[in-house]
């Protein structure tokens, strides 16, 4: 049985009114019967009025409905007709001066490229199987097919879509303009059929305006989907078409934002459950999707609603962040919408004026983060500065439409620090991606200041006057969470080790790029001994101590698996300080690596190699409440029958700001444990 399903546009409509859109062809009493007979849910609930009022962004499936019909009138034209194919084109009413239409059946064509039917379009017939071959495999090997659609934005501004088990095949988009949360994106298509194009963006979360199948927004004006060009040089095939008139809509596309308060409409305001409430009162920032929860996919990503119980209760303000296990963030926790985006980036700035005044002397530190997400009222966002350049880490959908205003404050605020064009550099670090190739990492703004790095693609920064080299992402442009090179949420446990260097020797386990190693060379370590798997990262640790000009004679890498390396030492082979902040998990040979089972091991082995008076810096990224780690490194000594005279928390600086009761805001858990002398 046919099905449609589609969200209402941002303004109130009746029920029979959405439908008539979704099939225009079908009668007004046909429809009713539909309804009434129980066919049509509206947010889920079964709903037998057609004269409802359907509340803006609701989702609408009707079950018993022809969606092939939907649409307007369409009527073809031959545009090119080839030795053994045919190009036609399709498009709603009448067409003036059609060379003929076009009889598949009677012509006895196979689909080579089939158009939208729901508008204009581009299609491709071969005459038989053995041209529809060649011409597939032309259009492979040098040809364009490239189409345009109106989409909910999607996150990504460019990347490939891979098509799911029914279809084989790649879309190609790329965003070229938005307005208000709707993006145009030029898509490329190749041989993909309409139905594949059009599922392909909805699973992606950029369902097509006026789409009645695949759960697009109905706005006036049937489905915002068509044909740009068709070429394939090799057939001589080069055809292209003109925009359709008034392809934007003009009537809203998503609900209104609330404006305040009680004033906000009903169409502003979320429904969360009374154990999300209880939640949010003890401080946590997440509305967490449950089956209470409303639709917060209905709404822009970014909009500000009002969270309200089941009966009402008010819950304060909010950034919805659509479908999936977080529904939206905390804005407000009053009646009000609270502080601009502008006065959050200043207080978050103010924060950190120790860190700012400090950045541009040579012993100064020019690497350190500037917005912490939650914790600073920027929910979803964060934004890290790298010398002369803003790295800006997008973590949720709820920061949609803040984020331009925060670079802007940013930058305002920064004023000459970051030079007369500032580079930034964004990063779409979300959990949810759709398959396929996306570009999470893109020059935003400015121009990059190459280092002389890796490719010439790094930055170099300075901690502490020490100088490091960073690659901020921009090699890498798929990757949805390149690190740089460089942790800088460990500054300050570098800092609290260097004070203990005290000419001792050092080791340091899952080295990576070596801060550690250079931070405690710096400050008179007698011997460093850095180990790690990676070839390239003891390459960039040699690289790091000839920039600082720190004598490599008392550095000694080994490129190796740190487990086996603390198995392999002599009993009484001892340092006076371990570093341990390993990766949560990775592959390592035959030994995978997993942070939960085997931390508490190596401590234990690491604890047995720790000179009596030595110092144990000891993190992870997996948090497991309170005083996990210590009461971990407790047990471990208890084993290694060693005692400890402190066991310190050891968290990031004052740029990385915890928020009570959100541990998952927080990049680490560490902990500095001193053995007895």
């Amino acid at each position: 049985m046919d099905s449609i399903r589609f969200r209402a546009p941002g303004s109130r409509l009746s029920l029979a009114a959405l439908l008539a859109r979704a099939v225009p062809h079908a009668s007004e009493a046909a429809l009713a019967r539909v309804v009434r007979g129980g066919g049509v849910r509206v947010a889920g609930k079964v709903e037998r009025d057609p004269a409802c009022s359907v509340s803006p962004g609701a989702r609408v499936v009707a079950v018993g409905m022809a969606s092939k019909s939907a649409g307007p009138r369409l009527e073809s034209r031959v545009l090119l007709r080839g030795p053994d194919f045919v190009v036609v084109e399709t498009r709603p009413g009448a067409v003036s001066g059609a060379e003929s239409t076009l009889d598949l059946r009677a012509e006895q064509l196979l689909p080579v490229i089939e158009g939208d039917a729901g508008g204009r379009s581009l299609s491709l017939f071969a005459r038989d199987a053995s041209a529809r071959v060649r011409l597939l495999a032309a259009l492979a090997r040098g040809g364009t097919r490239e189409e345009r659609a109106l989409v909910d934005a999607p996150a990504w501004r460019k990347g490939t879509l891979a098509a799911g088990v029914r279809e084989t095949g790649h879309l190609g988009f790329q965003v070229v303009a938005e307005r208000d949360g709707v993006a145009e994106v030029t898509l490329f298509a190749a041989a993909l059929a309409a139905d594949a194009v059009r599922g392909m963006l909805a699973g992606a979360g950029a369902a097509i305006l006026g789409d009645a199948r695949f759960g697009g927004r109905l706005v006036a004006g049937g489905l915002r989907l068509w044909s740009v060009r068709l070429q394939i040089p090799d057939e001589g095939i080069d055809l292209q078409c003109e925009a359709p008139e008034h392809c934007w809509p003009e009537e809203p596309v998503f609900p209104p934002q609330a404006r305040g308060g009680q004033r906000a409409s009903d169409a502003a305001s979320l429904v969360v459950s009374r154990a999300t409430l209880r939640a949010l009162v003890r401080g946590h920032p997440w509305v967490l999707t449950d089956r209470e929860t409303g639709d917060a996919a209905s709404f822009r990503a970014g909009s500000l609603v009002v969270l309200r119980g089941p009966g009402g209760e008010p819950g304060g303000f909010a950034r919805a962040e659509g479908d999936g296990p977080v529904a939206a963030r905390v804005w407000s926790r009053g009646d009000a919408p609270g502080a601009s985006v502008e006065a959050r980036v200043a207080a978050a700035l103010a924060r950190r004026r120790r860190l700012l005044d400090a950045a541009d002397g040579d012993e100064g530190t020019n690497a350190f983060r500037l917005v912490h997400g939650e914790a600073d009222g920027l929910p979803g966002l964060a934004i890290d500065r790298l010398g002369a350049c803003l790295r800006v880490i997008v973590t949720g959908r709820a920061c949609a439409q803040i984020t331009d205003r925060a670079i802007d404050a940013t930058l305002h605020a920064l004023g000459a620090a970051l030079g007369t064009e500032p580079c930034v550099i964004e990063v779409m670090h979300l959990r949810a991606r759709p398959a396929g190739t996306l570009e999470c990492v893109r020059l935003a703004r400015g121009a990059l200041v190459s280092g002389e790095g890796r490719g010439g693609a790094g930055i170099v920064v300075r901690e502490r006057g020490l100088l490091f080299e960073v690659e901020p992402g921009l090699s890498r442009p798929a990757h949805p969470s390149p690190g740089i090179g460089l942790y800088i949420d460990q500054r300050e446990n570098r800092e609290r080790l260097a004070r203990r260097a005290r000419a001792g020797r050092w080791l340091n386990l899952f080295a990576h790029t070596g801060a550690f190693s250079a931070a405690l060379l710096a400050a008179g370590a007698a011997e460093v001994v850095s180990v790690d798997l990676s070839a390239a990262w003891l390459r960039a640790i040699d690289a790091t101590l000839a920039r600082n000009r720190l004598d490599a004679t008392r550095h000694r890498a080994v490129r190796g698996d740190s487990r086996r390396h603390l198995e392999r030492l002599d009993e009484g082979d001892l340092f006076d300080g371990i570093v341990l902040d390993p990766p949560t998990a990775a592959a390592a040979g035959r030994r995978f690596w997993s942070a939960r089972r085997d931390l508490e091991p190596l401590v234990e082995s690491a604890l047995g190699h720790l000179a009596p008076g030595g110092s144990l810096l000891v993190c992870r990224n997996e948090r497991a409440g309170p005083r996990a780690l210590a009461d971990l490194v407790q047990r471990a000594a208890t084993r290694a029958e060693v005692e400890l005279v402190d066991v310190s928390p050891a968290p990031p600086g004052e740029d990385f700001p915890p928020l009570a009761g959100f541990p998952e805001g927080d990049p680490f858990e560490g902990i500095l444990a001193v053995r007895s002398s």
